[in-house]
């Protein structure tokens, strides 16, 4: 895989986590739920996707979602000591077991995130971000890094749910990719491009993925150099 494959991952990570969890701050306020456990995982899985100099090349400076700032008195452990009291009184919460996930993913505990999703979907089999979070967590904790199994079973799920996830799209192109299935692969980063700015680094990177795809498709060239979700070979 190219370098622009990479940051590309990257980029539509900090993307999607930005989409996913401003509405879950939202949510827990409506519910009566802690301002300050919801507004320091926003920062976490903003701030630590972009620290890489390669995606904040891609993504530029942040800005405030919704107006959230992060408070300064609460460190992460102590968001996630809360977050699991959350879990711990209400286990069918799927909302706060998703927010706990994404909050171990950000922190590279992938092993950690792969539980905290699992229960996710006890709670709410069709939860489309436990879904996904699941697949790509698992892939991680597998020493060849491969979507494989129920991880690929739940992102064709959730596209199914929500045709039109990006980062879905992304993750089960990257599945098809594994596998060698080529023109899977380019088929399904095709029907996201559609979805994504077609002046912007990703929207091109994207593109070059798919024209790798469909080069390797036409030539029956093996994958000598598998992709991962988080570019380790």
């Amino acid at each position: 895989m190219t370098l622009a494959f990479y940051l590309v991952a990257g980029a539509m990570l900090a993307l999607a986590l930005a989409l996913l969890l401003v509405p879950l701050v939202r949510q827990g306020r409506r519910h009566g739920r802690s301002r300050a456990i919801f507004a320091l995982i926003v920062a976490i899985a903003v701030v630590v996707p972009l620290g890489s100099a390669g995606i904040y090349l891609l993504v530029g400076t942040p800005s405030t979602l919704g107006g959230v700032e992060p408070p300064k008195e609460m460190t992460v452990g102590e968001a996630i000591d809360q977050l699991l009291a959350r879990v711990k009184e209400h286990p069918d919460d799927a909302e706060a077991w998703v927010l706990l996930g994404k909050t171990y993913a950000m922190l590279k505990q992938p092993a950690d995130a792969l539980s905290a999703y699992d229960h996710a979907l006890k709670a709410d089999p069709r939860n489309v971000a436990a879904m996904v979070g699941w697949a790509e967590s698992d892939s991680l904790v597998r020493p060849d890094h491969r979507i494989v199994g129920r991880g690929y079973d739940l992102l064709q799920g959730a596209l199914a749910i929500e045709p039109d996830s990006q980062r879905t799209l992304w993750l089960l192109g990257i599945a098809q990719f594994q596998q060698e299935r080529y023109t899977d692969a380019a088929a399904t980063w095709r029907k996201l491009q559609p979805l994504l700015d077609p002046d912007s680094n990703v929207a091109h990177a994207v593109a070059e993925q798919i024209a790798l795809a469909e080069k390797r498709a036409g030539a029956g060239q093996p994958d000598s150099a598998r992709g991962t979700i988080d570019g380790k070979p």
